[in-house]
């Protein structure tokens, strides 16, 4: 198990970004990532922004998320090649993907807006 208190998850999503080992999915995913997160802080902030408890109810939501990102990098970085790491591509892929369109569902749940970035 990760291990948060010892990760950032920003580092993790620089990582994959600069990686030989991933493909154009997940470098969009990961941009989209980054895209609906910043858009969360953002809206949670904007007007007065939400109370202390919601922001952190938020942030416990987000958690298990980074989670399973991390821990599918950390699977595919294990491997020393691309050839080892492609079985494990794939899992990144649904957990980045999974990522993305939880922040979207916590968002709508607090009634923020938050919208996906095609980069296609």
């Amino acid at each position: 198990m990760v291990r948060m208190d010892e990760v950032n998850p920003n580092e993790i999503l620089a990582e994959i970004i600069l990686s030989k080992k991933v493909g154009t999915s997940h470098v969009r995913l990961v941009g989209d990532l980054i895209s609906v997160d910043a858009q969360l802080s953002m809206a949670a902030l904007e007007s007065g922004g939400l109370p202390l408890e919601q922001m952190a109810d938020i942030a416990e939501a987000v958690l298990p998320m980074e989670e399973a990102y991390i821990q599918a990098w950390e699977e595919v970085n294990s491997e020393p090649g691309f050839e080892e790491s492609f079985p494990k591509l794939k899992e990144l892929e649904r957990a980045l993907r999974s990522a993305v369109e939880g922040i979207i569902e916590i968002a709508q749940r607090y009634q923020l807006s938050v919208s996906r970035t095609h980069l296609d």
